[in-house]
Order: structure tokens, then C-alpha cells, then sequence
């Protein structure tokens, strides 16, 4: 059964529709991501993660699903511009991208909407458009930045210490690696392994807690563009997280899915 949305004839998404099927749809970006890795790391990171989600829930799950290609483009900040390759848009217009979007399918009648979320830069914005979408449609999407919910296995598994895991560093190289990118392992520094780590301010994607929003490129002035240590990565730790963050985000699907529903919570 085919499960990419745009595939489909407007016939053949009919049953979806009337199923309520969920419709997961992705985003990265194309930026700078230091000398090792490529521009499109985060996008590429986004799409091949949809495409291992899908192939589980095509395996383990009977809830009816479509997924949307992964959206390339979005909002960096100005200062990944001191290096080549980002594409930036502003704020507003990745929001009222995105709103109008699922707006299109709120309008045909899909109900749920898992949003996955593959740069950090996004992360709040993503939050306000799902409850702008609530707002207009009474449709309630939700948001996940998936690689983190693979931490517990990812940090089980890692060699490199707190500060080596924000961007381009041995997470995201990891899983670049495990899923056969291009990765110049002779342009690997440890030169921006984040050492700032306090109560407030975790200075590691996976490891301790941030309670406060503190831009890590202010308080750790990027030299090389990299937040983080790529120097300790493998393709069998970007393998762990994967497999981690697919079969917990799967879970989540579940509970998202029947939440609401006829005999559920």
C-alpha cells in the first residue's frame, strides 16, 4: 500500500480521509554544518528518518498514515551566514508557511498531524503554529524533535563527553554515517566541544537540562561552525539513536492517534 501523500490520485486519498488517517509530515533545512559535513544534513536527517518511521509503522502499527515529503527549507540564524551554505527564511514565513500547509489539511479533513521536527532553530516556532492551527481548526497537530527522544540510548552508547552533541557534532555525524551520507572524516575537529555547563544552561542536546533559552552561539562563540565534538562518531552510534527514536516515536504515535477516539482516554 502506497503511503507517500503525493503519489496518490485525489481518488485514492478519498479513503484516507474518511479513515482520519495520520499525516506525518517533516522539516529540515539546508545550512552550513562545519567542514565535515554536508549542507543538507538536517534535511537529509528529516526525510530518511520519515522513511524508516513509515516502513516500522508499515511492520507494527494498523493505524492508517501518509507522510509528506520533508520541507528542505526554513530559518537559520543570521549568524550561520558566517559561513556558506545556509538558506535562511524569517521567522513569519516559515510559521505562515507551515500554518497554511496544514491548514490545507485541516480543510480536507484530516484531523491528525504529527509535525517532525529536524532543526532546533524550529523548535518554537512549530510549537505556536500547532496552537495557531488549534486555534483556526480545532485541530490540535503535534510536534516532536525526534532525535532527542532517542537519549537514553544515545547517551548509553556515546564516546564523547557533555558539550560533544549540539550541531554537526557526534550526533547528527553518527547518523550521517549510519545512513551512508558523505562525511569528510579528515576535516573532524574537537575545536567548539561546548564546555559552558551550569544549572541553567545544559550545553549539550543530550545530557542535563536547559531551564532557560540561552543561544548557544552566543555563549559559545562558534569558530569552525560546529557546536559540538564530530571526533568520537560512528555509523553503529547513529544506528542506536535511530532505532531508538523510531520504535519511541512510534509508541507516541499510538497514544496520539487513539487519543479522543471512540473506547480511548
Amino acid at each position: 500500500m502506497e503511503h507517500r501523500f503525493e503519489y496518490l490520485t485525489s481518488e485514492q486519498l478519498k479513503p484516507y480521509i474518511e479513515k482520519r488517517a495520520l499525516l506525518i509530515m517533516g522539516i529540515g533545512t539546508i545550512e552550513e554544518h562545519g567542514r565535515h559535513l554536508p549542507t543538507g544534513t538536517d534535511w537529509f536527517i528529516t526525510q530518511r528518518f520519515m522513511d524508516d518511521l513509515c516502513a516500522y509503522l508499515k511492520e507494527n502499527s494498523r493505524i492508517p498514515f501518509l507522510a509528506l515529503p520533508a520541507i528542505w527549507t526554513g530559518y537559520s540564524a543570521v549568524e550561520m551566514q558566517r559561513w556558506p551554505g545556509t538558506i535562511r527564511m524569517r521567522t513569519r514565513t516559515v510559521m505562515n508557511m507551515m500554518q497554511e500547509i496544514i491548514g490545507s489539511l485541516c480543510e480536507m479533513g484530516f484531523n491528525k498531524i504529527l509535525i517532525l521536527n529536524g532543526h532546533g532553530h524550529h523548535t518554537e516556532l512549530l510549537r505556536v503554529v500547532a496552537r495557531e492551527v488549534a486555534d483556526l481548526y480545532n485541530v490540535y497537530p503535534a510536534v516532536s524533535n525526534f532525535l532527542y527522544l532517542g537519549a537514553k540510548e544515545y547517551n548509553a552508547v556515546r564516546k564523547g563527553e557533555a558539550g560533544g552533541s549540539i550541531h554537526g557534532g557526534e550526533d547528527e555525524t553518527s547518523v550521517m554515517l549510519h545512513y551512508g551520507y558523505p562525511v569528510d572524516v579528515e576535516q573532524y575537529t574537537a575545536e567548539d566541544h561546548v564546555t559552558y555547563h551550569t544549572d541553567f544552561v545544559a550545553g549539550d542536546n543530550f545530557i542535563g537540562s536547559t531551564r532557560v533559552f540561552w543561544s548557544t552561539w552566543n555563549y559559545h562563540p562558534s569558530k569552525t561552525g560546529l557546536l559540538g565534538d564530530p571526533t568520537p562518531s560512528s555509523a553503529e552510534t547513529g544506528r542506536v539513536l535511530i532505532e531508538a527514536c523510531v520504535r519511541h516515536l512510534a509508541a507516541f504515535i499510538e497514544e496520539y492517534y487513539h487519543h479522543g477516539r471512540e473506547g480511548s482516554p
